[in-house]
């Protein structure tokens, strides 16, 4: 009996030492170290459950206008091969709110309103041409290659079930972002941006990783600005303001997208 206590403590001993080693072993990742893992453990994510939540708001000087919308959408996807059904709710300012349902098929975007009988491709067949280029980048999952150029500068912070990576931008950064955002810059949008002197309010970005898988949890983006243009002095302006929370959950564990049979048939063809 007393080889036996003797042998089951030894035992816990050595988990125990297991356990503190490896907790050691976590806390010497870098914000870097993090991001990679959680790079490499997206790019192996077959499917998930996404819901996001996002506020755009913009206004001008020269000519005076604002606009402001409000995204609420929840999306089940297949990322291998690529498709996912997508409930939608926007609310922009002085409209009528509206909803839909939105399926994806590899490149291919289609959307059916409620209270429309007809499923409708859009023609681009991309999310920024429907949302928006911020939609675009987050939703099914967060699209890390427009963190590229600001890897090095994550701050890391340990929370309960993983960690935190918290991003704030400068402003040569924000023009930066601008231009990772645009999936394709055009010589006259290039000349905007390089046109434009940014006062940044607020830049913030925060990215929640789960501590065993790595698959991220949350993205969180406040952005706030104020652009004035270096070569026009009407006190030509605008401001926006963005705000957006997309959660991710359900990892490898959504069922089956059904695709409509209208889409069905489009994507055949």
């Amino acid at each position: 009996m007393k080889k036996v206590l003797n042998g089951m403590i030894i035992g816990l001993i050595v988990l125990l030492l297991a356990a503190c080693g490896s907790a050691q072993a976590n806390e010497t990742l870098t914000a870097q170290d993090v991001y990679e893992r959680a790079k490499e453990a997206s790019s192996k994510l077959k499917q998930v459950r996404t819901t996001v939540v996002y506020e755009d708001y913009w206004k001008t000087t020269v000519p005076d206008e604002r606009m402001r919308v409000k995204y609420e959408m929840t999306s089940d996807a297949q990322l291998q091969p690529d498709q996912f059904k997508q409930r939608v709710n926007v609310n922009p300012l002085g409209e009528k709110s509206w909803q839909a349902e939105v399926y994806k098929v590899n490149d291919r975007l289609f959307i059916k309103k409620d209270g429309e009988s007809t499923m409708e491709e859009v023609a681009s067949g991309s999310m920024t041409e429907l949302f928006g280029t911020m939609i675009a980048a987050v939703n099914p999952t967060l699209d890390f290659t427009i963190f590229e150029p600001f890897a090095d500068d994550f701050e890391l912070e340990k929370i309960d079930y993983g960690y935190r990576l918290k991003l704030a931008l400068s402003r040569e950064q924000y023009k930066e972002f601008r231009k990772q955002m645009l999936a394709e810059v055009t010589e006259e949008a290039l000349a905007e941006i390089e046109d434009e002197y940014p006062l940044i309010n607020k830049f913030e970005m925060e990215i929640s990783i789960d501590g065993l898988t790595y698959f991220v949890s949350n993205f969180k983006m406040t952005l706030d600005t104020t652009a004035y243009s270096t070569t026009k002095i009407d006190g030509n302006s605008h401001r926006i303001k963005q705000k957006m929370n997309a959660g991710y959950s359900r990892f490898n564990d959504v069922e089956t997208v059904n695709l409509p049979t209208a889409v069905q048939e489009a994507v055949a063809q």
